[in-house]
């Protein structure tokens, strides 16, 4: 736990793509939400959502990924396990599945092509791409998030098309949260 809050703290005011793969192989966060467990006979959905729902894309209408858009992620992030002896994270070709995961229309009907090997772990960087690709609805959700946390937790019209929005335009340019 202290490693991942050091590693937060570290991060938090940097690059925020950066952070969510930093947070996405972290040794706690695959713990906590059974990340360590995911492999291709057995695909644990609970990061997947998590990184969609929480972290990224959020849950209003304008987020529109499927329950198979939370499956094929899913997939996508098989393979990370921890070494508790090194307590560091590494990834298994052996329990990743090496499949074509499909997406919905939201995310264009993307294809990450199964890799194999050590390359498998590539796959999560073309995870973390495609949810970025959808920049306008990332930006949004997480300056909403800052917005409702740091100022005032009714988000109006006003404030959305006067305060988020051009925040977000600013956010999405490089995903940088200090500026």
């Amino acid at each position: 736990a202290y490693r991942h809050h050091k590693m937060l703290r570290e991060n938090c005011l940097g690059n925020f793509k950066s952070l969510i793969k930093t947070v996405t192989v972290d040794m706690a966060m695959l713990i906590y939400l059974n990340g360590y467990v995911n492999t291709k006979t057995a695909p644990d959905e609970n990061y997947a959502r998590e990184l969609m729902e929480l972290f990224t894309l959020g849950k209003l209408p304008e987020s529109q990924y499927t329950e198979d858009d939370v499956k094929a992620a899913a997939r996508v992030l098989t393979g990370w396990r921890i070494n508790y002896t090194g307590l560091s994270t590494f990834f298994s070709d052996v329990v990743h599945d090496q499949t074509n995961k499909t997406f919905s229309s939201f995310f264009n009907n993307t294809v990450i092509n199964g890799q194999t090997g050590a390359a498998g772990a590539n796959e999560t960087d073309d995870l973390i791409n495609m949810i970025f690709s959808k920049s306008d609805v990332v930006a949004r959700h997480v300056v909403r998030k800052l917005y409702r946390y740091f100022v005032y937790y009714v988000i109006d019209t006003d404030i959305e098309n006067n305060v988020i929005i051009p925040l977000a335009n600013d956010f999405k340019v490089n995903w940088e949260i200090k500026p």
